[in-house]
């Protein structure tokens, strides 16, 4: 037994190099490349069956056939295996064109190869459906005749047919449409059934079986609970302004109506973001983004000095003759009044690493060409000859024959009538004009606009929207009492005041944070789930909850719930302090993203406890002499956590690979984030088998372990995201 005890974690070692080299090479070469020379290869497929025969020898050697609920576990990994063998041995794929009212009964797979069906599909119909008011897609209806069934093929929606499943994957302006065509009559069963009984069996290794290692370690009385917080504010100053509308002015022209990133929203939405892209933040100096929106609108002259536009890069800056972080619009043109940094941008190679920098810059500058050139200000809605709405600016080109006169003359010169009413003074006349535009786009508006209570909601969650202070409050605060439960560790006597303050101030956060959610749902139509800001905002919320829920057992879960939040947060402005919401892609309108990215998002942060809890025991053993209980009850604390994390973590895949069946045609693709979610699982899996690995038993080795794992929680989300890409590289 002593070769299989040294074969398994050579053989898991041999498969984790194997699929992070494989997701390397994708990003470098493309996916048919890796599935070809790694993912698909003698040497791999042969790992993965050397590893299902360890399994078994394991399984039959720890007698697992006397705790159903483990053999079931365990031998559902098998059933999996064996199902994904049959996906590869007996499953068929390609690609099926259809043209119009033309029957086909075959498809060709990338090889070029033809396959016959034992029917005829015919495409009846095509319709791209946008999200109201706009241009931008909302999904594809493809109506087809799968023999003599009719189906409706759509994303997220399949036809099928005789074991034969259909997807929609592409189409021309010619009414041709692609179909993706799976026939996988055995594999899909087995794998399905496989997950069925994983899961199964994880619920009842958490609430029936009384012997599973999570329930003995819920009753060791080691574990108990100390925590801290406390509560800091910050005031920013003031200085002199350049001039701009009145405040209450401001907030009307922000209360009107504007098609932004394909979204019909409040002004003020936009004058957020754009305030964000140039300055680097929602304010400026003490004024709304709606007061430096109208800034720029209304008073040019006195803008266009003022030192606002955030500048990245010494060489930028030092190509504008910058002295600090901040440039004024004169400084980007040179002599004759052209874009210094657009002429540096066409004068370099696409393959000069300084492009980014340059373009960033340049993206700022853009922005500002497109507020005079009216490109920026969509505030005119307009129905074509169809009855569709779409929103223009006052210089788009439309038919003047959809409206009166009176009306074409009026969109024309809206903007200069706003000028004269700003150049003599009037503000009460100009706020009453804002006023009476946004109800003249109600009335021209139609569907496309949104409920007033929705639009009123997105102007108070702008409003109380995060800012990067508060991810530094966390932080800070985080920090300060980690430390300070790190001094109790040394013998300093428990203060119970501290927990109930923590407590209540965490709860704070999580009301917030979830308020913040539920707000960014109602007012997008989604579930607020899709890209790097949403998901880092839930993992926030998950990590604010999961400490909640966990400080009874866990001393360092109120310090870490806000430490980690506060990171995570830090970490979702990467993208912006609330970035607007943008239509989901069509293959994102799923059910089953919340389910999918919510799991995943609880095992980041179940994750990230740990983590955290051994930066603690590392601390404990070099700054306490007596360091051995607590560091072996952080251990168990790390150990009750990896339970849940590990569970969630294959829950959630299960989850991504159904989606993935039902979106793309294929449960499983080896994706850079499905290999590295594989990845992160069997890592953490490690410690849970501790009986079976020795040196995982000592609680230093563990905690030094944990420390070093959390390397592939990092690559799974940021990794994969920012430079592997792949089909999830949105999230």
């Amino acid at each position: 037994m002593k070769i299989v005890k040294i074969l398994t974690p050579s053989v898991l070692v041999a498969l984790i190099l194997f699929m992070a080299v494989g997701t390397v090479y994708e990003s470098n070469y493309g996916s048919a490349e890796a599935l070809e020379h790694i993912y698909h290869t003698p040497y791999f497929i042969g790992l993965w069956v050397v590893m299902m025969v360890l399994t078994v020898v394991l399984m039959l050697r720890n007698k697992l056939y006397r705790r159903p609920v483990l053999a079931i576990l365990h031998g559902s990994m098998m059933i999996i295996f064996i199902g994904a063998m049959l996906t590869g041995l007996t499953g068929e794929r390609g690609m099926i064109e259809l043209y119009p009212n033309e029957p086909n009964n075959s498809f060709v797979d990338k090889d070029g190869e033809q396959y016959a069906m034992p029917f005829d599909v015919v495409l009846e119909d095509f319709e791209v459906v946008n999200y109201p008011g706009t241009r931008a897609p909302m999904d594809f209806v493809a109506t087809v005749a799968l023999g003599n069934q009719p189906a409706m093929v759509s994303m997220n929606n399949i036809g099928r047919h005789k074991n034969y499943r259909f997807y929609i994957s592409n189409y021309n302006e010619e009414g041709v449409v692609e179909l993706k065509v799976t026939h996988d009559p055995w594999g899909i069963g087995m794998v399905y059934a496989g997950f069925s009984l994983m899961l199964l069996a994880m619920l009842f290794f958490f609430f029936v079986d009384k012997k599973s290692g999570f329930r003995e370690l819920l009753r060791n009385p080691l574990l108990k609970a100390v925590t801290l917080l406390l509560m800091v504010t910050a005031a920013v100053p003031t200085m002199a302004n350049p001039r701009t509308l009145p405040l209450s002015t401001a907030q009307k022209m922000g209360n009107m109506y504007v098609l932004y990133k394909d979204r019909v929203c409040p002004v003020q939405t936009l004058a957020r973001d754009f305030t964000y892209q140039l300055y680097g933040s929602a304010s400026y100096n003490g004024l709304t983004a709606e007061q430096v929106l109208a800034g720029w609108m209304f008073f040019y002259d006195d803008w266009k000095d003022e030192p606002c536009i955030k500048v990245k890069g010494k060489l930028v800056r030092d190509t504008l003759h910058m002295e600090g972080r901040y440039a004024s619009l004169m400084q980007f043109l040179d002599g004759q009044g052209e874009n210094i940094v657009g002429k540096m941008l066409d004068s370099m190679a696409l393959d000069d690493p300084r492009r980014a920098k340059f373009a960033e810059a340049n993206k700022k500058y853009n922005l500002l060409v497109q507020l005079y050139s009216g490109e920026l200000l969509k505030i005119f809605p307009m129905a074509d000859g169809q009855g569709l709405i779409g929103w223009y600016s006052q210089s788009d080109n439309f038919a003047p024959e959809a409206i009166s006169d009176e009306e074409y003359i009026y969109i024309r010169k809206q903007q200069s009538f706003y000028q004269e009413l700003v150049a003599v003074g009037d503000m009460e006349t100009l706020g009453e004009a804002f006023e009476k535009h946004r109800i003249y786009q109600e009335q021209r508006g139609g569907n496309s606009i949104p409920s007033r209570f929705v639009f009123n909601a997105e102007r108070f969650y702008n409003s109380i929207a995060l800012t990067r202070p508060i991810a530094i409050i966390c932080i800070m605060l985080g920090l300060v009492f980690f430390a300070m439960t790190l001094i109790q560790y040394g013998g300093v006597g428990e203060q119970k005041w501290r927990k109930k303050v923590n407590a209540l101030l965490l709860a704070v956060l999580s009301v917030y944070l979830l308020m913040l959610f539920v707000m960014r749902w109602l007012l997008s139509g989604y579930v607020p789930l899709a890209g790097g800001y949403e998901t880092m905002c839930f993992l926030a919320l998950c990590i604010s909850i999961a400490a909640l829920l966990t400080y009874r057992k866990f001393e360092l879960a109120l310090p870490f719930g806000l430490l980690m939040a506060g990171f995570a947060l830090m970490a979702a402005m990467i993208e912006g302090v609330n970035p607007p919401a943008t239509p989901l892609i069509p293959v994102l309108k799923s059910p089953l993203l919340l389910i999918h990215v919510a799991i995943m998002m609880f095992a980041y942060a179940l994750l990230a406890f740990t983590l955290f809890n051994s930066i603690a025991a590392v601390v404990v053993r070099l700054t306490n002499k007596e360091w051995q209980v607590q560091v072996g009850r952080l251990q168990m604390v790390s150990q009750l956590l990896l339970y849940p994390a590990v569970f969630f973590m294959a829950a959630g895949i299960i989850v991504g690979s159904v989606w993935a069946n039902i979106s793309w045609g294929s449960y499983w693709s080896w994706d850079p984030k499905e290999v590295w979610a594989l990845i992160t699982t069997i890592i953490y899996a490690a410690p849970l088998h501790a009986r079976s690995i020795p040196w995982l038993r000592k609680p230093m080795a563990f905690h030094l372990y944990v420390l070093v794992a959390f390397i592939s929680v990092l690559v799974t989300y940021f990794g994969v995201n920012l430079i592997l890409g792949g089909l999830h590289s949105y999230a």
